[in-house]
């Protein structure tokens, strides 16, 4: 085991050792370092650092570091040499739901380790690295957090169920460069493309798609305003898409989904 997680084992222990002392009758919250929160949910939670910065609310964005352990073994973790970490929108990331409660605990500059049980985890089934029935440990360090913003996704479809496509459009111009206001990564538009094509709407994929990439290429956008064609039975257009959404790339690293639905579509 290593060093790092001998010591986060130490903490563990204490965590559940206080755990079992509540339900002896002793006392079952605290908000400061060292003191154990119990949430009715099973959750539990104690900080190791706590910090001064802005509070986690519905929609933040969240910078993080993570190590995920389960028993006394880091199966995941972002205190790499490289200093990746981990991003995730508060409550909008899909994210399991023991994850999603202990955050909104949490502000800039917090250190805690949450202990979630099966059933606010991955729950019987496990999830990859993951067994069934595990009990996570989760050592999170919270090295920024943002206010929330509006989900251009949010702001599209609404748009798009009370009125039409051209005032969708109108309406993501007059807002893509509020980036004070607004959420306007690329990620939105696979979202809304995602929300859109399960209501059927595919004529609107198409239309929201084609003004999309009007401004610059994007593979999965390709991708997905094909997917649209294909839905409409324009099986011709969606080749096209894929064929001009390949020629635009500089480099086609990644784009073998791609390629593959192009084959599929041209074997029909």
């Amino acid at each position: 085991m290593s060093r790092k997680s001998s010591s986060l084992f130490a903490v563990i222990l204490m965590v559940s050792l206080f755990g079992f002392w509540s339900c002896t009758g002793g006392s079952s919250s605290g908000d400061g370092v060292g003191d154990t929160t119990f949430l009715e949910s099973g959750v539990k939670f104690i900080y190791l650092n706590k910090g001064t910065g802005l509070k986690v609310d519905t929609g933040s964005h969240v910078v993080s570091h993570i190590n995920l352990i389960v028993n006394t073994d880091t199966i995941w973790s972002t205190y790499a040499a490289d200093q990746s970490q981990f991003d995730f929108y508060a409550k909008r990331t899909s994210l399991i739901a023991g994850f999603d409660e202990v955050v909104m605990y949490a502000k800039k500059g917090d250190r805690l380790l949450a202990i979630i049980p099966p059933e606010l985890g991955y729950g019987a089934e496990g999830s990859g690295v993951v067994p069934p029935n595990a009990t996570l440990h989760f050592d999170l360090d919270f090295l920024k957090v943002e206010e929330p913003k509006l989900f251009l996704s949010d702001v599209l479809f609404d748009k798009l169920q009370t009125e039409d496509v051209e005032a969708t459009l109108a309406e993501y111009e007059r807002v893509k460069s509020d980036t004070a206001n607004y959420n306007v990564f690329m990620g939105e538009w696979y979202s809304l493309h995602r929300r859109v094509m399960e209501e059927g709407a595919f004529n609107n994929v198409v239309s929201l798609w084609e003004h999309k990439l009007n401004e610059g290429p994007d593979l999965r956008g390709s991708y997905h305003m094909a997917q649209a064609y294909d839905s409409l039975g324009k099986v011709n257009d969606a080749i096209n898409t894929l064929e001009g959404g390949i020629k635009a790339l500089a480099d086609t690293t990644g784009s073998g989904f791609v390629v593959r639905y192009l084959n599929r579509l041209k074997a029909r």
